[in-house]
């Protein structure tokens, strides 16, 4: 995590937030204007993935043709919402997607590298962290 001293109340700019997971992959979030708009979206030792699908894979076109097609999504938000179908963005994506940010949030406002149990949902040894992961509403606020 690359990120100036942040307010204790809130979360400020960040230059890096670096995630790696137990396998060593890593996703790099870069805040503001920093980071080189070169970098790839998607790193690995056989090439790359850049903003707009561009890639540097060898082949990748004759790979992909390899695979069958995904099973139809829905693509209306309000006609899943009508009709009570799933969404392809769904609540689970979703949920993956926010876990992400919200652990880089209480990285940049702790100013420090954290450790994370993606079974219990929990910051590992690090009470501080995980008060920040449900932490009182100000008032008048209420759920």
């Amino acid at each position: 995590m690359d990120a100036p001293q942040q307010h204790h109340d809130a979360v400020g700019t960040w230059r890096s937030i670096t995630y790696t997971y137990a396998d060593g992959c890593q996703i790099v979030l870069w805040g503001d204007d920093f980071g080189d708009p070169e970098t790839p979206y998607i790193a690995g030792p056989k090439g790359n993935v850049y903003r707009g699908f561009r890639c540097d894979i060898p082949d990748w076109q004759l790979k992909l043709a390899d695979f069958p097609e995904p099973a139809a999504q829905e693509t209306d938000f309000y006609g899943c919402i009508k009709t009570r179908r799933p969404f392809a963005l769904n609540e689970t994506n979703g949920f993956r997607s926010c876990t992400l940010v919200n652990m880089g949030a209480v990285a940049v406002r702790l100013n420090r590298t954290l450790h994370f149990d993606s079974d219990t949902l929990e910051f590992i040894n690090d009470p501080a962290a995980n008060r920040l992961l449900d932490q009182p509403m100000r008032g008048p606020w209420k759920i």
